[in-house]
């Protein structure tokens, strides 16, 4: 640990998400440091290095896995390629922070966070959205009040071009649009279950393809009929709305504006409005690191906030909805 109490992270994998990760770990978080990137290719590491001023630039993964001065890596590649390098750099003493979903199947997560376990590490989700403060806020409204929920609608969806040389419509790089943004949904609708002891029930599932030659699912519905209904949807072909919207006896609670990211939440609770705003300095990301480098601080192996259970029960709905629609691209790719 670094002698000013900060923890010093590595990122593995260096596109775009990542680099919006590197913008809030630089200026927007106090107990944490961008110490080493990694890339598979040095030309790559040195011009993310250099532009976020970072001295340690690594052009293999195995190199930034065996620096013993880094404390944590965020895995920031294509999901098809999380668990060998979380298998990685668990192997070599590393807590880790894998991006979205953490992996495709229950099997991948399951033996990962027993390897986590056995070597007294951390192992968490990048579920960016669950950290930030006004959703913290909300859910806490909605325990102290006892509120009763009874329905979640949410969606994610952005309209793409089909082109089959893209990531989103590869089967090979774990395309389509559960993988890519259905899990922000899924994850909210889980985690207000779990947070309200809520049982989750098998969903019903809906694939619509847009274009008849994809390999992936390009528009997905998920509608759970439990105690909470819900209604959740994403695609990578078809703009959906925006806000998220959870209601319950006597209340309507709003997330606007790009609601995965939880920044402007409106509460009508009796017929009494009332506004949770909380918004973030950059990227959106500074919630998530402040809390997983607090979390590895305090010496915790889980999280209350992006907790194992969570992850766990989002991919087994994924990996159940996409393989009993016949899709198969849930096999975790070696030789990264």
């Amino acid at each position: 640990m670094d002698n000013n109490n900060k923890i010093r992270w590595g990122i593995a994998g260096l596109g775009k998400i990542a680099r919006r990760f590197a913008v809030d770990l630089v200026n927007n978080v106090q107990n944490a440091q961008l110490y080493a990137v990694s890339a598979r290719t040095q030309n790559k590491a040195d011009e993310f290095a250099n532009e976020f001023n970072c001295q340690i630039a690594y052009g293999d993964y195995t190199s930034l896995a065996t620096d013993p001065h880094v404390d944590v890596v965020y895995v920031a590649t294509i999901h098809s390629c999380h668990k060998e390098l979380v298998a990685l750099f668990l192997a070599n003493n590393k807590h880790v922070c894998v991006e979205k979903p953490a992996f495709t199947n229950v099997s991948d997560w399951d033996e990962m966070v027993s390897l986590a376990k056995s070597k007294n590490l951390l192992l968490i989700e990048a579920m960016k959205s669950v950290a930030f403060p006004a959703y913290r806020e909300m859910i806490r409204y909605i325990k102290t009040q006892n509120l009763v929920i009874t329905s979640i609608d949410a969606s994610f969806g952005t309209e793409n071009e089909f082109n089959d040389t893209s990531r989103l419509f590869d089967p090979k790089q774990c395309g389509g649009a559960t993988l890519d943004v259905g899990v922000y949904p899924l994850w909210l609708y889980v985690d207000i279950c779990r947070q309200l002891n809520i049982p989750i029930q098998k969903p019903s599932v809906n694939i619509t393809q847009d274009n008849a030659q994809s390999d992936v699912d390009e528009m997905i519905s998920f509608v759970f009929n439990g105690k909470i209904q819900g209604n959740l949807s994403a695609s990578i072909t078809r703009n959906l709305s925006n806000e998220a919207v959870i209601s319950g006896t006597g209340v309507e609670i709003i997330i606007h504006d790009k609601w995965w990211n939880p920044q402007i939440i409106e509460i009508i609770h009796n017929g009494v409005k009332q506004k949770i705003e909380v918004c973030s300095k950059g990227e959106s990301f500074e919630f998530e690191i402040e809390h997983i480098s607090t979390l590895i601080l305090t010496n915790k192996l889980d999280s209350d906030v992006i907790p194992h259970a969570n992850s766990r029960a989002v991919i087994e709905i994924m990996e159940h909805a996409l393989a009993g629609n016949g899709y198969q691209h849930l096999v975790t790719v070696q030789n990264v």
